[in-house]
């Protein structure tokens, strides 16, 4: 089985709010489009049975040409959305400091696993997404997926299979339509990292 995991490409700017997510859910920006156009060369010939993707607008439209090739209906699934940063969600970073020094001083440690106020803490998010990984590791055993996410989730999942603390995911960086590939190995019953952040564009 392969997982293949791509970040969402560019948003627009600005204020996009829904009352039913945590953040601002911006479509692609002009050249997000372009660039989601130019994933279908990329994965025309993946035998991918399904794709996944987060309930932010910008990962469905990220993936819309590659799922009208391949004749595929992404699913929402809430549990690849981005970690919820409650209140310090639209904050500038001087606002965040200002307003909770010690969640920042938290932040900009990177040693240890905090609450964002009003949000999660970094290991509730990383057990969503170890509950997809499990969730579809036996729903599609044997076939390859696609899961289209945010940039710090795939972070906190690159951390739960390298076997990290969830802290150390500002160790990683995962750039716009950047691609992971984790393959399962069934004799060892763990997955295992095939290629990280390959930018399809």
């Amino acid at each position: 089985m392969i997982l293949y995991i791509l970040r969402h490409a560019e948003k627009e700017p600005g204020d996009f709010y829904n009352p039913q997510l945590r953040h601002q859910d911006q479509p692609l920006s002009a050249r997000g489009r372009q660039a989601a156009l130019k994933l279908v060369t990329h994965f025309a010939d993946k035998p991918i049975t399904a794709i996944y993707i987060s309930a932010y607008q910008r990962t469905g439209q990220t993936i819309a040409a590659v799922a009208e090739l391949l004749h595929i209906t992404p699913v929402v699934d809430g549990r690849l959305n981005e970690i919820d940063n409650g209140a310090v969600g639209d904050m500038m970073e001087s606002e965040f400091e200002q307003a909770y020094p010690e969640v920042w001083l938290a932040y900009m440690a990177h040693r240890a696993d905090f609450r964002y106020p009003g949000g999660e803490t970094g290991a509730e998010a990383q057990a969503r997404i170890q509950d997809f990984l499990d969730d579809k590791r036996l729903q599609h055993r044997g076939t390859d997926i696609l899961l289209v996410s945010h940039d710090g989730l795939i972070r906190l999942m690159l951390c739960a299979v390298l076997g990290l603390p969830v802290y150390r995911r500002g160790d990683f960086r995962v750039d716009l339509c950047g691609l992971t590939e984790l393959s399962f190995d069934n004799d060892r019953n763990r997955w295992q990292l095939l290629r990280f952040n390959q930018v399809c564009e």
